[in-house]
């Protein structure tokens, strides 16, 4: 398991490099990501599902700029990762699926928050750059995009390594625990709403004059209603 988890890992490591590292190419994105991943795991149907569910889910996540969005690859790569793991469980695969985005989902938001912990090291070792002099300032930048790789790549391994060997023990003991009947019929029942609540999702980006507004507006504080109402007083 341990060395399943580091080759995985490694893979995983690779890819997300794409986040911060050498991109963005898009790489990261769950619909790219998942049956990437998913194929050099050997389920390429797998990593095609799970990864276009958090597509949809997360349309809008996107590295762009300075900008450190919720990490919608990690929930990909460690749900794939999980749903492929053998399982005691006599839940079904699609329901193992949900079951696994569960599990996954808060990751995305612990990963989230490495990536802001490493931008610090980043300036750290910008900082030390800007000191060289001109002489070797060439010399410098290499290195710290080097340094700046490296450390990247190394930080997202461990990350992936110890949640996926942390996940894969949660996911034995869960196997052993009992299912009741509606647990399954609900797993399988959110395979099915979980994409449709993606493409709500989705559509509301592409459809809204607003789409920065959109999540206030589901609220009720559309910007219409807001200047009819100031009109009115």
């Amino acid at each position: 398991m341990i060395k399943h988890c580091f080759i995985s890992a490694l893979w995983a490591g690779l890819v997300a490099l794409d986040i911060t590292g050498v991109g963005p190419w898009l790489l990261t994105q769950p619909l790219v990501a998942g049956p990437l991943f998913g194929y050099l795991m050997g389920h390429v149907t797998t990593g095609l599902i799970i990864g276009g569910i958090v597509q949809l889910m997360w349309m809008d996540v996107t590295p762009v700029g300075v900008g450190i969005p919720y990490d919608a690859m990690a929930v990909s790569v460690l749900a794939i990762f999980w749903s492929t793991l053998p399982s005691a469980s006599p839940l079904s695969e699609v329901a193992l699926m949900v079951q696994a985005l569960i599990i996954a989902v808060p990751f995305g938001s612990l990963f989230r928050r490495m990536d802001q912990r490493s931008r610090r090291i980043n300036t750290h070792i910008l900082h030390h750059i800007e000191k060289t002099t001109d002489e070797h300032l060439s010399a410098a930048i290499s290195a710290g995009i080097v340094a700046g790789l490296v450390w990247n790549f190394l930080r997202y391994v461990v990350s992936y390594f110890l949640a996926m060997w942390a996940g894969a023990w949660l996911w034995k003991k869960m196997g052993s625990l009992p299912i009741e009947t509606h647990l399954q019929s609900a797993f399988t029942m959110a395979a099915i709403l979980l994409p449709v609540a993606g493409m709500s999702i989705t559509l509301d980006l592409f459809l809204s004059e607003e789409p920065d507004a959109r999540w206030l507006a589901r609220l009720g504080f559309k910007t219409g209603t807001l200047k009819r109402r100031r009109s009115d007083q």
